[in-house]
């Protein structure tokens, strides 16, 4: 829906336009009362937004030839020779027409102006004051341009004829698909017969003056639509056509209106409805007003923008809100499944326990059982080695008696010295073995008895997969660190000689 104010010198008429239908909904003078009806009426309707349709006659119009430019200098340069052509009313409008065929190809630019400010000022200001947003003001001729197409103008010359509210003859001259002139004349509410005779009469007075003007030459033909209704249109079709330089066509008003769009258009003579229908359909762009009488509906357009972002917000929140509830379903689907699974775990493990007729104790002792069995399967083939490597030794050292053997595993050997930094050392089980013992029946030589159990010791490191071999304890321990120990006898029996062996082998499946 759009509200439309028709605007002419003396009223104006307040229209209510929709997708096919135009609805007048009053008539207002233009004086104080009239306005204040007017406003009074608008603010009823909740201060909607209006456009000024201006119908004057105080419209006056030029071609000028400007110097071809582009983007925002284009505009600067038309506006400052518009000021220049119209220094009385801010009330200006301009527009490129076309082009110079020849030279530098300049610009022909029409420019119009609505010269007497007093007829729309009065009007604006009080809109203004009530609040009421204005979208613009359009000019009824400029607005003609739009019946091009539905009248099917081919002709590079054409006088559209309309007949106006208040006593107005609307003639707006169309060449090569552009309004170059507009002139609104006076007729009387007439007969069809009256209204012929002031239609001839007319159309040869615009003709002149488009001789004058040079907009028409004189031996180019005029073709006239005459937009009416139907009782001036069939007096129209009897008229004579005497003059070879003007083409008469009567257009029906109501056929004209159902081509454009408007299949109810109100039955009238007049087209003021039509052209309402016109601006509200084809949507141009602002005209004459300027920018105060524009704040209005800045500021409603502003407002429409915030409403409509807080919309926009409001969805997309509770968008997301209803994403965070159907997340937040799921994850509780999901943490039920988990529970029961979890649930059903402790079941079968409660049914597994009471299946077992283990007491506590019983079960510490198996574990302990089972971890004894891993570590004999994993130092089986170890503890082979080293039983083999002492029972070989022992048995060519009859005088050599093992009191005890105590062995553990490690992840790496143990050796004398650090590995080399460029080589990578592999990580594999050791078996280290720590032997207690003592010489029998010892003679009181220690140093013999040290010799000899270095040569052993120097013989178990030669053998394969042994890693180091050392004796950590002799029969006489002469290391700075300790005490001296020993029993010193003349003849006999000294007795024992302890000693300690370390020894360190690499566990493997190959035989030593």
């Amino acid at each position: 829906m759009s509200l439309i104010l028709y605007l002419t010198g003396q009223t104006v008429t307040l229209y209510r336009l929709r997708r096919k239908t135009v609805e007048k909904l009053g008539l207002y003078d233009c004086d104080d009362s009239g306005y204040a009806s007017l406003c009074n009426e608008l603010r009823e309707r909740a201060a909607a937004p209006v456009a000024v349709l201006a119908d004057l006659i105080e419209e006056e119009f030029h071609e000028e030839i400007l110097p071809h430019t582009v983007g925002p200098d284009r505009s600067k340069l038309h506006a400052r020779h518009a000021g220049k052509l119209f220094r009385s009313t801010p009330f200006r409008y301009h527009a490129v027409i076309g082009r110079e065929s020849g030279g530098r190809r300049d610009d022909r630019v029409l420019f119009s102006a609505l010269t007497n400010r007093d007829n729309i000022e009065p009007l604006l200001d009080v809109l203004g004051r009530a609040g009421i947003p204005v979208k613009g003001v359009y000019s009824l001729p400029v607005l003609s341009r739009c019946l091009i197409r539905p009248l099917a103008l081919k002709q590079t010359n054409a006088l559209i004829v309309t007949e106006q509210p208040d006593g107005g003859l609307r003639e707006s001259f169309v060449r090569h698909g552009h309004i170059r002139f507009s002139r609104l004349a006076p007729i009387s509410e007439a007969s069809p017969q009256d209204y012929c005779r002031t239609l001839a009469a007319e159309i040869e007075k615009t003709r002149r003056y488009l001789l004058s003007l040079r907009l028409l030459n004189p031996d180019e033909i005029l073709d006239v639509y005459a937009v009416c209704d139907q009782a001036r249109l069939k007096a129209l079709e009897k008229l004579p056509q005497s003059d070879n330089s003007l083409k008469l066509h009567a257009v029906d008003i109501q056929k004209l209106g159902v081509s454009v769009g408007a299949h109810e258009l109100p039955p009238s003579r007049l087209s003021d409805g039509l052209f309402c229908y016109l601006l509200y359909k084809h949507r141009l762009r602002n005209h004459y007003a300027c920018g105060p009488h524009l704040r209005n509906w800045r500021t409603h357009q502003l407002r429409i923008a915030l409403r409509a972002a807080t919309w926009l917000i409001i969805v997309a929140a509770t968008t997301l809100s209803g994403i965070n509830l159907v997340d937040s379903h799921l994850m509780t689907l999901e943490r039920n499944k988990l529970n029961q699974a979890g649930q059903r775990i402790e079941h079968a493990y409660d049914r597994v326990a009471q299946q077992l007729s283990l007491e506590p104790d019983q079960a510490l002792a198996m574990r302990e059982a089972i971890d004894i069995a891993r570590h004999l399967q994993f130092d089986s083939h170890g503890l082979k080695q080293l039983y083999q490597l002492l029972g070989h030794e022992f048995s060519t050292q009859p005088d050599l008696v093992m009191d005890s053997l105590n062995w553990f595993t490690a992840a790496q050997a143990a050796a004398e010295e650090p590995p080399n930094e460029q080589r990578t050392v592999e990580e594999r089980p050791y078996l280290i073995g720590r032997i207690r013992g003592h010489i029998h029946r010892f003679d009181g030589n220690y140093l013999a008895a040290q010799a000899r159990l270095s040569a052993i010791a120097g013989q178990l490191a030669e053998r394969p997969r042994v890693v180091s071999a050392a004796i950590t304890r002799q029969p006489l321990d002469t290391r700075t660190d300790s005490d001296l120990q020993g029993t010193m006898v003349l003849n006999g029996d000294a007795g024992s000689a302890p000693f300690e062996l370390r020894l360190v082998l690499e566990v493997g499946d190959e035989p030593v």
